[in-house]
């Protein structure tokens, strides 16, 4: 377990909320990744990129944390926030 670093691909400033799209890479059960460019996150989508499958997660403030049964999987993700 562990914080795993995002790699963002982009980040937009929408007239109330920001979003971003990010990779990380090798992510496991009970890992979290921290989203440094958001104070809170309001809405998040997580995949598994070889499975092409939903990622399942929880998310409090800026921080997600992985809560399926996954063995480094590298995902991509978006998230909406402030």
């Amino acid at each position: 377990m562990g914080d795993i670093a995002e790699k963002v691909l982009d980040i937009r400033n929408a007239p109330v909320k920001k979003y971003m799209f990010f990779t990380a890479e090798d992510v496991t059960t009970d890992d979290t990744i921290t989203l440094s460019e958001l104070t809170t996150i309001n809405i998040a989508y997580l995949i598994d990129r070889s499975a092409a499958s939903a990622v399942t997660f929880t998310n409090a403030t800026n921080v997600i944390t992985i809560t399926g049964a996954y063995a480094n999987i590298d995902i991509v993700g978006v998230a909406v926030g402030v």
